[in-house]
Order: C-alpha cells, then sequence, then structure tokens
C-alpha cells in the first residue's frame, strides 16, 4: 500500500525532502531499486510524484543479457521470460544460451517498486509535475493540485519537448501496437523470440512484426513502425488480426498494447543545475536507432546509486552512460535513412541479421564491437544508402564548410608548390569569397541578436557607430591599451563561441574562464606560428614600434608558446570528446604554413563565422535565406564603411608601410560591438536555460 499523503499534504509545502523523482517509468523505478539495494533510502526524505496509478500493464521491456550480469541478478524476481533462441525474417533460429532475451512486464517492475516505496515509507502523490523552479541550492516542484514540493535533488523523468529540434537532427518515432493472443492450437516455440519479420506490406515505411512467445500457444504479437508518422492503430489491428489468422487460425485476443519510443540523432544537454539530474530519454539513455534502453537505464541507475554512495552528489547532473561517439554516428546514418528514404529499411536490417552472428550483433547494438568489426558489419550492407545519408549528413551538420576550408588549404599548398604568386591570388580570392558568404553577413546580423522592443534601428545604429568611433580614438591616444583590449575580448569572444559550439552550458565563472583561455589559446597559436608577421603588423601601429621591438625578445619561445596554445585546445578536446575540436585542430594546423592574414582568415571564416551563423539560426529559428535577407542592408552598410576606409587609406599621405596596422585598426573597432552583442545574445540564451531547467 502506498503511504497516505492526505495528513501529509497539510505541511507538504514546508517540507525539505532529499530527492523528489518526477515519474515512476522504468529509469526512475530503477534508480529506486538501486538506491534501495544500496540501502541509500534509509534516513532519507524521498518522494515520488507519479500520476498514474499504473494499473494495467501498458508496456514491455526486453534487453538481452548473460545470466551473470547484474541487471538480470537484481530483476531475477520479475523477468517473466527468457528466450534461448532467436529468429529475425523468418530465418533459421539461432543460440543465444549464454546471452539470453529477457522479458519483463512494466506492470510487474512498477509492483516491484511499489511495494520498496511502502516498506520505506516513501509517499507517491498522484499529481502531475507542472514545472521546476530553482531557488539556490533548493528546486520546487510545482504540481498540478497546487502543492510545492521543495529538494535537494530531482529526478526528472519527464520525455524532452521534440518541438524545437536543432534542424540538423533528425527525430522519427518507432510506434508500435500489439495483441496478447491465446490460439486454440500450439503454434509458437515457447524459447524462440522472432524480432524482426518483414513480410508485410512496408506503406512507405520500415515496418514489421515482432512475436514474443509465452507458451505454445500465447504469445504477444506487434506491429511496429520506423517513421516519421505515427502508426495507426486502428490500421495495425487490422493489419495484426489479417495476418495472425492466416498463420494461426482462430484466436483470443487477451489484451493489448501500444506506445511510441523517440528515436533521434539529437543529444539532449545535460542539467545546468547539480539539483536537476535528467533520467530516461532526456538523459539519453535511449538508443537512437533501435528504441532499446533498459540495459542503459540500468546502468545509469548504477551510476547514480554509486555516485550518492560515494557522497559525490555534486556530480549527479552530469552523469552519463558513455558510448564511443563513432555508434551515434553509425546510428545518424541510420536514422537519416529511416526518414529521407524509408524503403530501404527493410533490405539494411534484413542483411544485418542475415550476414552477421547475432552475438555480433547484439555487440554492435550494445556499442562494444571493434572498429575492425564494424567495417565488416557495413561491407555487407547496401552501400549507397549509406553514402547518400553521409552527403546528407554533411549537410545537416553545416560540414559543408570544413571540407571546402580544407579542400581549399590543400588547393592552396599544391598551387604554392608550382608557383607562389597563383597560390596567393587563390588564397586571396578564396578569403574575399569567404567574407562576403559568411564572414561580413554573421556580422550584419548584429541588429537581430538584441531585444528591440522600444528600441529604434536607427539608435541601434547610432550607439553601434558610436562604439566603433570611441575605440577608434582610444587606437589613437592609447594604442597599447587597445590591443590589449583587442586581444582580450577576441580571446573572450572566440572561446565563448567555441564552446556554444560543443554544447557546453557558459553560466559560471570557471566557464567564462574556460572560454576565455581557449579563445586567448587560439589568438596566441595564430600570434606565435606566425610570429614575424604578427611583430611587423604591432610595429606598423603608430605608438606600438618600441613595444614591438620588445616583444622580438620572445622570439625564441614562439615554438614553446605555439605548443602550450594547441595543447590546451587538445585538453578541451580530449575532455569533451566534440567533433567541433577537431575541426578547430584542424583549421589551426593547416593555417600554419600560410601567411598570417590567410592562416586568420581561414579560422575566421570556416571555423568561427561558421559557428556563429549556426548559433544564430538555431536560436532565432530562421533559415540561411531568412537570415542573408535580412543581413543585406547591414552588408551593404559594412561593405561601404571598408570602401570609405580603403579610400582614405590608400591617399599618398598612407602609401607606407602603416597600410596592415591600420586596416588591423578598422577590423578590431567594427568587431567590438559585435562581440558585445554576441555575448549579450549568448548571456540570453544561457539565462532562459536556467530560469527554464524544466
Amino acid at each position: 500500500m502506498e503511504k497516505s499523503i492526505d495528513k501529509y499534504s497539510m505541511s507538504i509545502n514546508e517540507e525539505l525532502f532529499d530527492y523528489i523523482f518526477i515519474g515512476l517509468g522504468a529509469s526512475n523505478s530503477l534508480i529506486l531499486l538501486s538506491l534501495f539495494k544500496k540501502g541509500l533510502l534509509l534516513n532519507r526524505k524521498v518522494a515520488v510524484i507519479e500520476s498514474d496509478s499504473k494499473k494495467n500493464n501498458d508496456k514491455t521491456y526486453c534487453f538481452w543479457a548473460s545470466p551473470n550480469d547484474e541487471i538480470v541478478e537484481d530483476l531475477q524476481s520479475i523477468i517473466s521470460h527468457l528466450y534461448t533462441k532467436i529468429q529475425v525474417n523468418q530465418l533459421a533460429s539461432q543460440c543465444i544460451e549464454n546471452q539470453p532475451y529477457h522479458y519483463i512486464r512494466s506492470i510487474d517492475l512498477y509492483n516491484f517498486v511499489e511495494s520498496v516505496l511502502a516498506d520505506t515509507g516513501i509517499p507517491v502523490f498522484r499529481q502531475n509535475a507542472d514545472c521546476i523552479k530553482i531557488n539556490g541550492d533548493i528546486s520546487s516542484v510545482f504540481t498540478s493540485s497546487g502543492n510545492e514540493l521543495k529538494a535537494k535533488y530531482i529526478f526528472d523523468s519527464r520525455p524532452p519537448s521534440v518541438k524545437n529540434l536543432p534542424a540538423n537532427d533528425v527525430y522519427i518515432n518507432q510506434s508500435f501496437y500489439g495483441l496478447h493472443i491465446r490460439c486454440q492450437t500450439d503454434v509458437f516455440e515457447e524459447d524462440t523470440f522472432e524480432m524482426m519479420n518483414f513480410d508485410i506490406d512496408q506503406h512507405q515505411f520500415t515496418q514489421f512484426t515482432y512475436v514474443l512467445p509465452f507458451n505454445s500457444k500465447e504469445a504477444l504479437i506487434e506491429l511496429t513502425r520506423f517513421g516519421s508518422e505515427l502508426i495507426d492503430f486502428d490500421y495495425a489491428k487490422s493489419t495484426l488480426e489479417k495476418m495472425l489468422v492466416s498463420k494461426f487460425g482462430e484466436f483470443e485476443i487477451i489484451d493489448e498494447e501500444s506506445g511510441c519510443i523517440p528515436m533521434t540523432s539529437y543529444i539532449h544537454p545535460q542539467s545546468t543545475h547539480e539539483g536537476i539530474i535528467h533520467t530516461g530519454s532526456s538523459a539519453n539513455l535511449i538508443k537512437p536507432s533501435t528504441g532499446y534502453g533498459f540495459k542503459n537505464m540500468h546502468q545509469f541507475a548504477g551510476l547514480v546509486s554509486s555516485c550518492i554512495a560515494s557522497k559525490s552528489n555534486q556530480n549527479l547532473h552530469k552523469l552519463s552512460v558513455k558510448t564511443a561517439s563513432r555508434f551515434w554516428f553509425y546510428d545518424s546514418l541510420l536514422l537519416i535513412i529511416l526518414f529521407k528514404w524509408p524503403q530501404h529499411g527493410k533490405r539494411i536490417f534484413s542483411d544485418l541479421f542475415k550476414k552477421q552472428n547475432i552475438h555480433t550483433i547484439f555487440s554492435f547494438l550494445d556499442g562494444k564491437t571493434q572498429i575492425a568489426q564494424e567495417l565488416k558489419i557495413f561491407a555487407t550492407l547496401p552501400i549507397l544508402p549509406f553514402l547518400r545519408a553521409i552527403v546528407a549528413y554533411v549537410r545537416k551538420r553545416q560540414l559543408m564548410r570544413f571540407i571546402i576550408s580544407i579542400g581549399c588549404s590543400i588547393a592552396y599548398f599544391i598551387l604554392l608548390y608550382f608557383d607562389q604568386s597563383i597560390a596567393t591570388n587563390f588564397a586571396s580570392s578564396a578569403c574575399i569569397s569567404g567574407l562576403l558568404l559568411i564572414g561580413i553577413p554573421h556580422g550584419a546580423l548584429d541588429h537581430l541578436l538584441i531585444n528591440r522592443a522600444n528600441k529604434s534601428l536607427l539608435g541601434f545604429v547610432f550607439f553601434y557607430m558610436l562604439i566603433i568611433l570611441i575605440y577608434f580614438i582610444s587606437w589613437n591616444l592609447f594604442p597599447l591599451f587597445s590591443l590589449l583590449l583587442f586581444i582580450l575580448y577576441s580571446s573572450f569572444h572566440f572561446g565563448e563561441s567555441e564552446l556554444i559550439e560543443g554544447k557546453s552550458h557558459i553560466n559560471s565563472p570557471l566557464e567564462y574562464l574556460k572560454g576565455f583561455l581557449l579563445g586567448f589559446a587560439i589568438v596566441i597559436f595564430i600570434i606565435s606560428s606566425h610570429f614575424s608577421e604578427s611583430i611587423s603588423v604591432i610595429s606598423s601601429i603608430n605608438g606600438l614600434q618600441s613595444w614591438a621591438n620588445q616583444l622580438v625578445k620572445f622570439k625564441a619561445y614562439r615554438t614553446f608558446i605555439s605548443l602550450l596554445s594547441i595543447s590546451y585546445i587538445l585538453f578541451i578536446f580530449l575532455n569533451s570528446r566534440k567533433l567541433t575540436f577537431v575541426f578547430l585542430l584542424c583549421t589551426l594546423l593547416l593555417g600554419v604554413k600560410m601567411p598570417l592574414i590567410f592562416a586568420f582568415a581561414l579560422y575566421f571564416i570556416s571555423q568561427h563565422s561558421g559557428n556563429a551563423w549556426g548559433h544564430i539560426k538555431q536560436k532565432l529559428s530562421m533559415d540561411s535565406i531568412t537570415l542573408y535577407k535580412k543581413a543585406i542592408p547591414f552588408t551593404i552598410g559594412a561593405l561601404l564603411l571598408f570602401g570609405l576606409f580603403l579610400t582614405n587609406l590608400f591617399t599618398e599621405w598612407y602609401l607606407n608601410d602603416r597600410l596592415f596596422g591600420q586596416f588591423f585598426i578598422f577590423l578590431a573597432c567594427v568587431s567590438l560591438p559585435h562581440i558585445i552583442l554576441m555575448h549579450l545574445f549568448y548571456k540570453d540564451v544561457e539565462v532562459s536555460r536556467k530560469d527554464n531547467p524544466c
């Protein structure tokens, strides 16, 4: 019996819980069981918020595991069936005795957890959790009944919204409808389950049936669809009944079940607050390409209980089940195929199970195979759909800019081998093209980055130009201060943008410092790897000649400084394992053998401007065409301003060795207001995330 909360409700708003669990699905249930197993619910104030009393079996949980695996030992009492043989798409059955397929009814898991809650006196509030609000170290859950439940830690299993997923991610549904039937004769092999049978009309999707026998006459038979559209249950029931009558004759329907599992390449960000722990699909525990997640949830539960047992609660919100990133890439390709060309799904899955040992497939789906095994797997699959998926992936992830920049870099080095002047002209043309395509337009969107309510466009332009003018005057009066300021704010801006691209949350002084150091490493690497040219530019600025002469003394340390800078960037990559930092490293290293202006342009255009364009595009929910249209007036304005600068620059008075210095000052001046606005833009995004963790 659940603990009565009638008396409890009087003081519920004043009580402080240690842990609150929102939802009592598989993930939170497994966490509670793991905590109970380790005695971590004793002397703790715990509450559960779950509106559904769960009196019926609404879904099943299945997984493959060895008999001695911890998940089997922990859940042995509620495993209803296990299967030692598997059949796929009407092929001969294969033995999986050393890694059986286990079946758990959701109602059995729920009843198991309910008994634990009753034994430990944990109350269950039959309400909906409407929202979470954070106040320092304490978080509050506001329920549909008007209660406010406060806790130090909240385990939130509510599924994330998929309405505003980034355009470069794929989302489809694994929707299913199943019938628990009893036949009149013995038609099933009790120890054999059928994983995928594609002998049904695909209806422009990837569809299959799934059979789990309970005895020789009873089985659960599901019709499953991978696709952007949910399966229609009337259609599914009619299709199943016709198929079952033709195969097994007359039967009785004992029960029905239906549901939908999200399949997405989107990696949900971790909670930004250490008191809010995402669980279930929000914790990325569901495998994108198959919908399996029960084993990951059990593993995650173990991580949570171990973390609490070691009193490392401050790291709870950062916990995750680690899988090599290449498996996410494989899943992304398959999701693209299932979304764009679902007619290939049947052949891909059929070939996979036909040409591979089932244990290899299980290891592959668990993310435990080696690259050599994976290459053999892909060698047996139809290549054309995956090649098309790779092209679509490159386009969706905006990776074409990196491919183009790497291609241009290689072309430059090849031309340089034959003729330096041709190579220089080629690089200059590429830089100008890049600036016109993305470098200048991404800055010409500054007017979209602020909340312009009650603010005129004319006023915006006035203050924008005023900042440029003030900084230009500063360069002429205080050149050293202005140079140091430029290095500092450029470092902060570059680092902030890189961390945002790497899906980091910059909402603390430590994260701001991390971003600054990353940007500083980028700037210093470019300078130190082009030391002589950098000194030449600095010496061409009025008032900095003597300082440039002092900097020459550091020439002997340029290699050490370069290595130190690139090492920090490498450290950031190894710590995050984000692909964007690989491109960052490649971009910087490619620029080492280029002149300073080309090396900086390579980074600024392909890496920095491309990242910023993507951030603006995503946060404002606008496509590139719309952004280009909105950028046109200010792009033209920037070009006119640049033209005015060039007109003054190429007068007789300026035809000297200060040309690059003046050009550098111009870039510094026009970049300052842009950097301020981008920082406010990023900060506003982070504030909205923090205020809305639910």
